[in-house]
């Protein structure tokens, strides 16, 4: 009796004990922040500049988002991502960001839901129509998968999830997770800022027209300041000269010149060159080869011949020699186009199109191409890297594939050109091509030595500079690289977005995004490339595995857990039963 006595009071100090240091983990978890994260992609920690941009705020932010309430798991998954986001973000940054899940449908009213709804879509949010099944039925429901962001009184909406596709596939809400925190540090970092970034996207050489560049403006303007310039032989076009300072000072922190195809004048590429000599950012994309596609349209085929634009020896002296060429790559888009009569009907058919590459970007060439998926080009000539300025590194961005062709001008482009087969990119091929190329470094002008009036030089208002600031440059040897398409409606043109395929009907190719991370970078706004390339692999099960092992999966996920507890509770009053039988 005395010894069972014994064994009752240690149990009982055991469970009090066991109890009391449950309360105190408890307790101290409170107080201390903690979490691993043994996830390959390390999925539920935020990058290092993330977590220095949360712990410099100075004061609260709001966050009110509207993805909540009754709709099919997928984008609960969403929901619930969102949610882990903002604690991490409220927990590493002291409290400071603060947030709230609002359903606006939550009342009933329909009155009331529509005022809610009008004033979400004022503020800059909006909503998407997805569609599910109930009881054998389809059915449709608006969710607002988006959330409005307000620090110090400045609000910014931001948008979640932005596929129109009724029903978007586990993939797409995936995509949409892995962009949760860029997202979010996004709007903060564009909150938070003291200055914005300037962008000047140059006119008056015959550049894209603002209508074929509507959807890259439209993006970069919710993070820099966007402006369209003219130089026009005007000075203070790109820069200005204050007093006091021994250079000038630009006006703009870039420079994107897209698809000139007309030539510059001297004192144009003068003003150009002594933006990039005062530490300028320059974006090109050229075409050295003109095509003119009403001729293709019409005759199907055409004479593609040099573009003049005056840009080939300052970019040489930069470190990229434009190649007058057109690759033909066997990794190439399709076009569509009429294969000859049909009875009374036009044969339209699909055909590989080589004069459009389609690049697939390796991760391992630098951040920008990371997680970008395929480009396309169109009518694109090759880039050679070139020169000996030990203070400029250099860099190929894009190749085309290992089955790629050069044509050198004058070339005659038609249509025939989609008869030809594997085999003879196979057997004519040579090393890849390159593409895009990014250049850094401190570059030398172009005009050393060549401007004949020598007051010019020495005038100090015009503050000429022969050797640059560190700076960087990226040359695409595609002016279209950037170029969205445009459809007719009601209200007039308007543009698609940049990247998209009228034959597939939906956006294929990643150029935007692209274009976004090589902006990024020349801005140096490394931290958000760093951010955007994240990625969180959706582990699927494999479908034919579960299908032939239904049974077995079945037992182990709902069987299995119930024999393990029971063989378990087996063990340990086989064990007391042992121990105490041997005490008594």
């Amino acid at each position: 009796m005395k010894v069972s006595s014994t064994h009752r009071k240690n149990d009982l100090i055991q469970l009090f004990l066991s109890l009391a240091i449950i309360a105190v983990v408890m307790v101290v978890s409170t107080f201390v922040y903690f979490k691993l994260d043994l996830t390959e992609e390390k999925r539920h920690s935020l990058t290092t500049s993330t977590k220095t941009m949360l712990e410099e705020l100075d004061d609260v932010v709001y966050i009110r988002c509207y993805l909540t309430g009754n709709f099919p798991a997928k984008f609960k998954r969403l929901e619930q991502a969102f949610q882990e986001r903002l604690d991490e973000f409220q927990d590493i940054s002291g409290n400071k960001v603060e947030y709230e899940f609002i359903d606006i449908y939550e009342s009933g009213d329909e009155q009331t839901i529509a005022q809610a709804e009008e004033a979400l879509y004022e503020e800059g949010l909006r909503f998407t129509r997805i569609a599910y099944e109930e009881n054998g039925a389809k059915k449709f429901q608006n969710i607002w998968p988006a959330a409005m962001v307000t620090f110090k009184g400045k609000s910014l909406p931001i948008q979640l999830f932005q596929s129109e596709n009724p029903d978007p596939s586990a993939e797409q809400i995936n995509a949409s997770v892995n962009n949760l925190e860029y997202v979010l540090s996004s709007s903060l970092r564009i909150l938070t800022r003291k200055e914005t970034p300037a962008i000047a996207i140059l006119e008056g050489h015959g550049e894209l027209l603002p209508l074929e560049t509507a959807d890259l403006e439209l993006t970069l303007e919710e993070n820099y300041d966007v402006e369209r310039v003219e130089i026009n032989g005007k000075l203070n076009a790109l820069s200005d000269k204050v007093e006091g300072v021994g250079r000038r000072l630009n006006r703009y922190d870039l420079l994107i010149v897209a698809k000139p195809d007309s030539a510059f004048d001297n004192k144009d590429k003068l003003i150009i060159d002594q933006f990039v000599m005062n530490g300028g950012r320059v974006l090109w994309m050229v075409d050295p080869i003109l095509t003119d596609l009403d001729s293709l349209r019409t005759n199907q085929q055409t004479l593609a011949t040099t573009n003049e634009m005056g840009l080939y020896d300052m970019l040489f002296d930069y470190g990229v020699r434009l190649n007058r060429n057109l690759i033909i790559d066997y990794q190439c888009a399709p076009i569509v186009y009429d294969a000859g009569p049909m009875g009374d009907r036009r044969n339209m058919q699909v055909f590989n199109w080589y004069f459009a590459p389609v690049v697939i970007p390796s991760d391992s060439a630098h951040p920008i191409c990371t997680n970008i998926d395929p480009l396309h080009f169109d009518f694109a000539s090759s880039l050679d890297l070139v020169g000996d300025n030990e203070n400029v590194r250099s860099r190929v961005l894009l190749e085309s594939s290992n089955l790629a062709l050069e044509r050198k001008a004058p070339i005659r482009v038609s249509t025939g050109v989609s008869n030809l087969e594997k085999d003879y990119f196979e057997n004519n091929t040579d090393d890849p091509y390159n593409m895009a190329v990014l250049l850094e470094g401190k570059f030398n002008s172009n005009f050393t030595g060549r401007i004949s009036n020598k007051q010019l030089v020495e005038d100090k208002d015009f503050a000429f500079k022969e050797t640059s600031l560190p700076t960087k440059m990226i040359v695409i040897g595609d002016g279209d690289f950037g170029k969205n398409k445009y459809r007719n409606t009601k209200e007039g043109l308007a543009p698609l977005p940049l990247g998209y395929d009228l034959y597939a009907g939906r956006v294929v190719y990643d150029n935007k995004e692209f274009l976004l991370n090589a902006i990024n970078y020349l801005l140096d706004d490394a931290d958000l490339i760093s951010i955007r390339s994240r990625t969180i692999i959706l582990r699927n099960l494999d479908k034919e595995i579960v299908k032939d092992h239904k049974g077995l999966i079945q037992f182990i996920n709902v069987t299995l857990p119930f024999v393990l507890i029971g063989l378990m509770g087996v063990l340990l009053m086989w064990l007391r039963k042992r121990k105490f039988g041997k005490a008594s």
